[in-house]
């Protein structure tokens, strides 16, 4: 009778495991973390550039999420007369498109959480391309009242 109470544990147990594990498998990565940044830009025909900027939490939840979440977030932002025409997450990868009338810029970020690097190309009809490559860390939590300032 102990044996199969024992062997009843066991199934009980690796039953949960089997539910349990692929859901924490299958987490979306915290790709960024909400707090300030400090941003350092670089391309071909300049000296490197850096930038402070506070992530709100919920910009961060929208690159934390899926495509939809995070398209969804992007197509509110986006200024008026330019679209997205693609944004994709895939794990710690995040593309992106959008067109301005005749500019069109693609990025490729990579996020660790406390990092991000990534480059922006920038075309715009009858000029080279403009690549940017952009490297950003976090620094700490924004300070009081700052969130979404640059």
């Amino acid at each position: 009778m102990a044996f199969l109470r024992t062997r009843n544990r066991s199934l009980i147990f690796a039953a949960a495991a089997a539910l349990v594990l692929p859901a924490a498998l299958l987490a979306a990565p915290e790709r960024l973390h909400a707090g300030q940044w400090e941003f350092t830009t670089s391309h071909v025909d300049g000296e490197p550039d850096s930038v402070k900027f506070c992530v709100s939490a919920e910009e961060a939840a929208s690159i934390n999420g899926g495509t939809k979440t995070a398209r969804a977030y992007a197509e509110k932002q986006v200024k008026a007369g330019c679209r997205i025409n693609e944004y994709t997450v895939s794990g710690n990868l995040v593309t992106s498109s959008v067109s301005c009338g005749k500019s069109t810029v693609r990025t490729r970020f990579t996020y660790g959480g406390d990092t991000s690097e990534g480059d922006r190309v920038i075309q715009r009809e009858g000029q080279p391309e403009i690549v940017i490559h952009v490297k950003a860390r976090r620094l700490g939590p924004c300070p009081p009242g700052e969130a979404g300032k640059p």
